[in-house]
């Protein structure tokens, strides 16, 4: 089956009966697109994935969402390698990701060891649609709008050594990040691109012998 053909478009028609992870699918990748018109970099994300779903995949969005953390199978399952390595051609520029200070300081940069990040090529976009609303920018993030508040909030940058190092790839909604909001696709529900890798949880130390050679971690104000 074809998401775009014969799910998306249709979707944007008529959504009343169709179950809601696809839904999503579908208005994340229309966000998607409207905001990358607004960039100048305009790109038909509904045919990305029309033609990124692979044909003979036993998964759906519904299925994949309703197995379960831990239950879902490799993004390759479902996602053709055309896709998936454009996707992962986004993050040449290296990866960025906000943190609460709290969070970071108690948990480290990762959960159980891997993180969620996005394009830092992207950030500039990401920070001006937030407009200084540390609840918008939990919005946009897929973290929720109170996420960011009540707390100084860290932005950290990988660089693409670091990513690969890392073995960067999509999401299969098995890690310990992934919550109720993730979707089968390598997009955030705002339509933001996001990739997960294996970072060292003393990341943040000074000390190299424990990490502290990854990422650069700064104090950022929305």
């Amino acid at each position: 089956m074809k998401i775009g053909s014969d799910v998306v478009r249709p979707l944007m028609r008529s959504v009343e009966d169709m179950p809601i992870h696809v839904r999503q699918i579908a208005d994340m990748f229309l966000k998607h697109s409207r905001r990358q018109e607004l960039t100048g970099n305009h790109i038909d994300a509904l045919d990305r994935i029309d033609g990124g779903w692979r044909t003979d995949a036993d998964w759906t969005p519904n299925s994949l969402v309703d197995a379960g953390n831990g239950n879902r199978p490799d993004p390759s399952a479902y996602l053709t390698d055309d896709y998936i390595a454009q996707h992962l051609q986004r993050f040449e520029g290296g990866a960025t990701r906000f943190y609460t200070q709290a969070n970071l300081d108690e948990y480290g940069p990762g959960n159980r060891g891997t993180t969620f990040v996005f394009p830092t090529s992207e950030v500039d976009d990401i920070i001006a649609e937030a407009n200084g609303d540390p609840g918008r920018l939990g919005e946009l993030l897929g973290l929720g709008e109170n996420f960011f508040t009540g707390g100084p909030i860290v932005r950290a940058d990988f660089t693409p050594d670091e990513l690969s190092s890392g073995g960067f790839r999509l999401p299969s909604g098995n890690e310990g990040g992934a919550n109720d909001k993730w979707i089968p696709s390598g997009y955030l529900p705002e339509g933001i691109p996001e990739v997960v890798f294996d970072v060292h949880p003393d990341a943040t130390k000074t000390d190299p012998s424990v990490g502290g050679t990854w990422g650069s971690f700064t104090e950022f104000a929305p």
